[in-house]
């Protein structure tokens, strides 16, 4: 099990991207950022080159498209920011769908990227059979995830959120058994805490550096 792991990311391409810990593809996308709802964070999509990597390690975009986007990004790196804040924007309101705290802006930002996805899918015919595919454009890891989203919200599951410092990321099967993300990481950062505030000779960490590295 990737959640028995002592480290929250890996290194991929020389990109450093947080591990696949919530269980559903759609929900990875806002545990690339560490540290919901805090003053301070860590946001794993510093680039569009961490985009693609990060859609690529996830399953969406294959390599060979990876690398057709990359070039694409080189060629306009403006219409790779704009694709890289689209997948932020979509991320911050998909988060606060799958917490139950969205208001109508973030409904209407959710419901637009994965109409966009939807209308943009064509039928490719294959010796298995048909299934769906998406342009090799600069938004295509943006609408990638979107359709996953798509499934989710119409397919909805138990969602649980990490309680930890510097955390708060999401995973499926919440309200069980599961309360961390890492019991190995945010679990046991919690107890080393509740110990030191037991023992009044060891002060607390400071929970503002626990930030996910």
């Amino acid at each position: 099990m990737v959640s028995a792991t002592k480290n929250v990311n890996y290194v991929a391409s020389g990109v450093l991207l947080p591990l696949p810990l919530a269980g559903d593809v759609a929900l990875e996308l806002c545990n690339t950022y560490a540290g919901w709802g805090e003053s301070a964070g860590r946001d794993y999509l510093v680039g569009y080159e961490h985009l693609v990597t990060w859609a690529r390690e996830r399953g969406l975009v294959d390599a060979r498209a990876a690398a057709e986007l990359t070039a694409l990004a080189q060629r306009d790196p403006r219409g790779a920011d704009r694709a890289l804040d689209r997948a932020k924007r979509l991320r911050a309101a998909f988060y606060a769908v799958a917490t139950g705290t969205a208001d109508d802006d973030a409904q209407a930002v959710v419901a637009r990227e994965v109409e966009r996805a939807a209308a943009t899918a064509r039928v490719e015919w294959h010796a298995d059979g048909a299934r769906f595919a998406l342009p090799v454009e600069l938004e295509l890891p943006v609408l990638a995830v979107a359709q996953e989203i798509g499934r989710f919200i119409t397919q909805p599951s138990r969602v649980g959120r990490c309680p930890g410092h510097g955390c708060g990321w999401l995973f499926t099967g919440g309200r069980g058994r599961r309360r961390w993300c890492s019991m190995a990481v945010c679990g046991n950062r919690a107890k080393v805490r509740r110990h030191a505030e037991r023992n009044p000779r060891k002060k607390p960490s400071d929970p503002a550096k626990e930030v996910l590295r």
